[in-house]
């Protein structure tokens, strides 16, 4: 497999990042930031915890819903095959914490829904890592009030005015100036 091939784990989604140095890649959908998710109640997961990944994450697509268990220390993750592996959570952040307006942590739930969007992939094609974002079972993200505005969903406006004539002095190139002058600041 070429490093341009996008694996049938990815389901058509492009690579993400750069080839890591072991030969695997991540593909899927970059989604939005994770501090949005949380102030949503729908934290993000960037990856399972390495040790506990078992053979049935090989079967993991993108766009899977996978779910999610707390089992009193950590969270675990199974498909319809069997277990998939450990979230990479610290069992600490189901404590009160700062990640919505009303100190409500996205992480205090029992249950939920893993929403697959990459898979890592190695040099074979088979998938060795997953990760997304977790609904907690219950949960209606729109209950959650952001206290920012998503940037995903920003709109990007362009105003084009004409230029100002430019004055002699502007017109002029810059004096060459030492490396070491421009370093330490001292280019005026």
């Amino acid at each position: 497999m070429t490093s341009t091939d996008a694996p049938a784990a990815s389901d058509g989604h492009p690579q993400l990042g750069s080839q890591h140095k072991n030969g695997d890649r991540r593909f899927g959908i970059a989604g939005a930031l994770s501090s949005t998710l949380a102030e949503h109640g729908t934290p993000m997961l960037s990856s399972l915890y390495h040790s506990t990944v078992t053979e049935h994450v090989r079967a993991v697509r993108v766009g899977d819903e996978l779910h999610v268990e707390w089992n009193d220390s950590h969270w675990w993750a199974s498909s319809p095959g069997g277990l998939v592996g450990r979230l990479s959570w610290a069992k600490g952040l189901r404590a009160k914490t700062i990640h919505a307006q009303d100190g409500r942590s996205p992480f205090d739930f029992d249950t939920g829904t893993l929403i697959v969007q990459s898979v890592t992939v190695d040099r074979e094609g088979g998938v060795v890592d997953c990760g997304g974002y977790v609904i907690p079972d219950g949960h209606d993200p729109s209950e959650w009030s952001p206290s920012a505005s998503d940037q995903s969903e920003r709109e990007l406006r362009i105003t084009l005015a004409p230029a100002a004539p430019a004055t002699e002095a502007a017109q002029q190139p810059p004096a060459a100036q030492s490396l070491l002058r421009q370093l330490l600041g001292r280019d005026h």
